[in-house]
């Protein structure tokens, strides 16, 4: 991805982290959700991250998580 696409992808990301704030100031919390999302794949994007890297991270905290809940 050259920069100028880089650089129009995170003017997005502002636009879109904008809209979430309205949003959520709306109360429309599952539209806000979906910003969210699309925020999210975008950076992913902009920063080349694999679905892949991101499952492996996914997994790593899940598994952190797990270990520091106290059994019953």
């Amino acid at each position: 991805m050259n920069e100028a696409h880089a650089r129009r992808l995170r003017d997005v990301i502002a636009v879109l982290t904008q809209q979430r704030g309205i949003a959520m100031a709306a109360g429309a919390t599952f539209a806000a959700h979906l910003l969210d999302l699309a925020i999210m794949q975008i950076r992913l994007n902009v920063n080349d991250i694999s679905e892949e890297e991101l499952s492996g991270l996914s997994d790593f905290i899940g598994a952190e998580l797990a270990d520091d809940k106290p059994s019953h």
